[in-house]
């Protein structure tokens, strides 16, 4: 029995194009990339939002440049918002009990493969709890989305183990490059810690 596949896959001559010719890779890389940046767009924009409707800040004000803020708000938001973050993380438990592989995780122990629903569910809660006034920063948010979109594709093209985790370390090269306005930064971040070291095949890709 044929089952269907949980994740789109590219057409087969467009895979076999892709596995054929190393030079795709760096095109896959560059659309990982603009991916990326607007995962951290986005996010970054929702906890904006999230800020200004939760705080009431004018509109391009940020929360931690506030001199002060009611103080009803100050209790309350974060309260009642990590209270429902708690509910929502108690029902997940029942749904995914097993907690999220992050990019580090995924490359050293799983070949680059990563759940993108449980990725985006990451990244949901990052920006809630940010949205909400906790004192966490975005940064794991914008690289577990970023790189479960990267795994997804390679998933997508059935690239290669090596090409799968370099996707993955692209998308986090990406995601740190975009959040910090720092690519030398997100580069050696990738080749270090998701990657695990510098290699001339990799070079150009997370370029």
């Amino acid at each position: 029995m044929i089952t269907k596949s949980p994740y789109l896959e590219a057409p087969p001559r467009l895979r076999a194009f892709v596995r054929a010719h190393e030079t795709s890779l760096v095109i896959l890389a560059a659309v990982v990339g603009v991916i990326a940046g607007l995962v951290v767009a986005a996010m970054s924009g929702a906890v904006n939002l999230l800020h200004a409707v939760l705080f009431n800040l004018s509109s391009g004000d940020r929360l931690s440049s506030q001199v002060s803020i009611d103080p009803w708000r100050a209790l309350l938001v974060p309260s009642l918002g990590g209270f429902l973050l708690g509910i929502a993380f108690l029902l997940l438990l029942r749904v995914r009990p097993a907690r999220e592989i992050d990019p580090i995780e995924a490359n050293a122990l799983h070949g680059g493969r990563m759940s993108f629903r449980g990725s985006l569910i990451v990244a949901l809660e990052t920006v809630w709890s940010s949205g909400v006034g906790a004192s966490v920063g975005l940064e794991a948010g914008y690289t577990q989305l970023s790189s479960g979109l990267g795994a997804s594709l390679g998933r997508g093209f059935h690239l290669r183990r090596a090409d799968q985790r370099l996707m993955v370390g692209c998308g986090t090269a990406a995601a740190i490059a975009g959040a910090f306005s720092a690519p030398l930064a997100g580069a050696f971040y990738a080749f270090e810690l998701v990657i695990g070291g510098y290699t001339p095949a990799s070079l150009t890709p997370v370029g």
